[in-house]
């Protein structure tokens, strides 16, 4: 009797100390969970498309709630979204922190900003080891390359006016895309910023035009739902 009974406890004691260690295992996944935080230098195209991947994230329970956020839009030049997201409570606890910014030159109707501007807002995020996710001339190339692969220049209203006549772009509305189309744009995008790149390897966002570097923000999104499929 007693040898039952004590077998018994063995049991019941490894039962317990199996449940302790998937307990910790789970706590140990949550607090390594990663985290990010962007600040998007528009209110509508950006925070439109990366909510849409936040939110399938999310519903899928591949990422908790609060592990992805946009910080509240204050400023719409690179070097004001940068201090929007300098202002977020507690950015820097996040593992990643990114602005989405554009190059936009002055144009003669109004819109747009300065080239130091631009540049500024680089070299501070940099030193701050902040990520840049710029696009030259605006965030809507990165819809473009979903269509097509561009490598001439143009202004933001040509961009725009382009996806309005071939795709019936508005601005308020988000494209239907989908995973193919966007490993299109990720394939396009790269393509580009190698192009434009020099013998040592250097690319110029100011004046490489178009380009984009919001694929590599959207590569990481991507390793975050992987990831949480392992």
């Amino acid at each position: 009797m007693a040898r039952r009974q004590g077998a018994e406890s063995f049991e019941s004691n490894k039962k317990a100390r199996k449940q302790a260690k998937k307990a910790n295992r789970t706590e140990a996944s949550r607090d390594e969970r990663e985290t990010l935080v962007i600040a998007c230098e528009d209110s509508v195209s950006a925070p439109l498309y990366f909510n849409a991947i936040f939110n399938d994230l999310k519903k899928n329970h591949k990422i908790a709630a609060s592990s992805l956020v946009i910080a509240n839009h204050n400023h719409t030049d690179p070097c004001g979204v940068l201090q929007d997201l300098l202002k977020h409570p507690n950015y820097q606890d996040f593992n990643h922190q990114w602005i989405v910014i554009d190059r936009d030159e002055e144009r003669t109707h109004g819109g747009g900003h300065i080239l130091e501007n631009f540049n500024q807002a680089i070299t501070r995020a940099n030193s701050k080891k902040i990520r840049v996710a710029y696009s030259n001339p605006c965030f809507e190339i990165w819809y473009l390359l979903h269509y097509e692969y561009r490598n001439t220049a143009m202004d933001s209203d040509e961009l725009i006016e382009k996806l309005v006549r071939d795709i019936q772009y508005k601005k308020n509305e988000l494209p239907v895309l989908n995973q193919e189309q966007q490993n299109t744009a990720i394939t396009n995008a790269q393509k580009l910023i190698n192009s434009w790149k020099d013998s040592q390897g250097i690319s110029r966002p100011a004046t490489d035009n178009p380009s984009t570097t919001v694929h590599e923000l959207v590569i990481l999104l991507n390793r975050f739902k992987s990831t949480s499929e392992k």
